[in-house]
């Protein structure tokens, strides 16, 4: 009975077998291969970069070079004894040590003494240690002396992604190339080219998405486009990938960045729910959107300041949701202090969206009554307040404007008509609160107590009751409870 051989990755069946086969990486390519072509390597390299970019298969096609007889301007030809021996991991010259298991002094001793002897069966013998950056300070010590004075035949290929945790002394006895992260485009025509040898069909939509999210790296992008396969469909589409990958369409980000440029709350928490129930991953979301707003930067849609205001706002949501205990709660909170931050002067009449014209600069003087008349006893020292106000906290006298004040009992209670609940909440808020109530106290006497509420209402809200029913407002939005409460 004959075993049926292992499934091979296709990220490893694409593994690049030639310089030539190396996609974005063409500068440091052209230098090796003219090092080896002039056999004049150097007894040490430094590859760094991001993962999956080809730093290994690159130290890999080197060491066959430099060992191949019959190898034609720096390529080495696969197919002599010496090219399928190493292909094959048969030999014992080339030597790959993972530099985060083999990490202690005491392995770079094993490695000193054995880095000695000749090669058995090849020209040279070849160090391949990855995440060299991994290795103790000890060992990076120990190993300082055999690169300053190396054999003639040992070569050194170190490979790391964070090369600034190699000490100088390293790198400086090192020829050190930086690998670059590989173009979208680029790791798109490789990704038809391999779909195309696998028969494969791929929509030119889902080759974009998966190079796109790939973020330079060509081995995350053949990872996606197996996932992809095996995630079924012929042909594979742009919307197949992205609900894979857990990803929404650009059209969903344009939407949500529209939603809070027009202050509709409505619309952005239903957007949210919507991810949420579908299972989205809402920090890549919001890394998403913040590099829809890029573009449109880049592109000049829209007015720049406004943009880079929410592009920073969304940052500072995105910072703090990975610490969050509910992300979904975290992003909503965040997303509508920000509109409220970019909006100070709009009504919101129930998270509609529904924009209302602002003036561009509203003051106490030009604002016609649109409610009651203020009371002919405290008309004058309510506008001094908001005059004052104006020039301190122009967004808490934006909000006063909407309401009517009047002087009961020693209190003075501001009543707001239902359609400015936006507001009338706003001031509730305790930092708000607490600078309104030093105004009212400078202006109208030290007695005297403010109060928010809705007209028609009895007395005001923004007392204990007021509290308990923004806080039960609260959990009904976001779906909550009232666990304690404080006096």
């Amino acid at each position: 009975m004959t075993e049926k051989p292992a499934h091979l990755a296709l990220y490893r069946r694409w593994r690049p077998q030639r310089f030539s086969e190396v996609v974005g990486q063409e500068e440091i390519v052209q230098t090796l291969r003219n090092a080896v072509a002039s056999d004049e390597a150097a007894h040490a390299y430094l590859f760094a970069g991001e993962r999956g970019i080809g730093k290994t298969s690159v130290a890999r096609i080197l060491a066959r070079a430099v060992n191949c007889p019959n190898r034609v301007e720096g390529e080495p030809c696969n197919e002599c004894p010496t090219c399928k021996a190493i292909l094959a991991n048969r030999s014992l010259d080339i030597i790959e040590i993972d530099g985060a298991s083999n990490r202690g002094i005491d392995h770079i001793r094993r490695l000193r003494e054995e880095v000695n002897f000749a090669p058995t069966d090849l020209r040279r013998k070849v160090y391949i240690i990855d995440e060299v950056h991994m290795l103790t300070n000890e060992a990076f010590n120990a190993l300082l002396k055999t690169l300053e004075e190396p054999p003639s035949h040992a070569i050194f290929i170190f490979a790391t992604t964070e090369p600034h945790k190699v000490p100088r002394t390293i790198v400086s006895r090192c020829q050190a190339f930086e690998f670059r992260r590989i173009p979208a485009g680029r790791i798109a025509g490789h990704l038809r080219r391999v779909a195309e040898a696998e028969g494969m069909e791929l929509t030119a939509g889902a080759l974009e998405t998966i190079a796109r999210r790939a973020n330079g790296g060509m081995r995350d992008a053949l990872v996606m486009l197996e996932q992809a396969i095996s995630h079924g469909g012929r042909p594979i589409t742009a919307d197949a990938v992205l609900d894979m990958l857990g990803l929404v369409d650009r059209e969903t980000h344009a939407a949500f960045i529209e939603a809070i440029e027009r202050n509709d709350q409505r619309r952005v928490i239903e957007t949210i729910d919507s991810l949420v129930e579908r299972g989205k991953d809402l920090e890549i979301f919001l890394a998403d959107v913040i590099e829809a707003i890029r573009d449109r930067l880049l592109n000049g849609e829209g007015p720049a300041e406004r943009e880079i205001a929410i592009a920073r706002g969304l940052l500072d949501v995105k910072a703090d949701l990975f610490r969050a205990l509910d992300r979904r709660i975290r992003l909503e909170i965040g997303v509508l202090d920000l509109m409220a931050r970019l909006n100070p002067d709009r009504t919101s009449s129930g998270n509609t969206g529904a924009e209302e014209p602002v003036a561009a600069e509203r003051t106490v003087e030009d604002t016609p009554p649109s409610g009651p008349p203020i009371p002919e006893g405290i008309a004058p020292i309510w506008n001094g307040m908001l005059a004052e106000i104006e020039k301190e906290r122009i967004a808490i006298a934006a909000f006063l404007l909407e309401g009517r004040p009047n002087l009961e009992d020693g209190r003075l209670i501001i009543r707001f008509p239902r359609r400015c609940s936006f507001h009338k909440e706003s001031l509730e808020k305790t930092s708000n609160l607490q600078y309104l109530a030093g105004s009212v106290r400078r202006h109208f006497g030290d007695d005297v107590r403010v109060e928010v509420g809705y007209e028609g209402e009895k007395g005001g809200g923004s007392g204990g009751d007021s509290l308990f029913e923004a806080a039960q407002l609260v959990c009904r939005m976001f779906d909550g409870e009232i666990i304690k409460e404080e006096k």
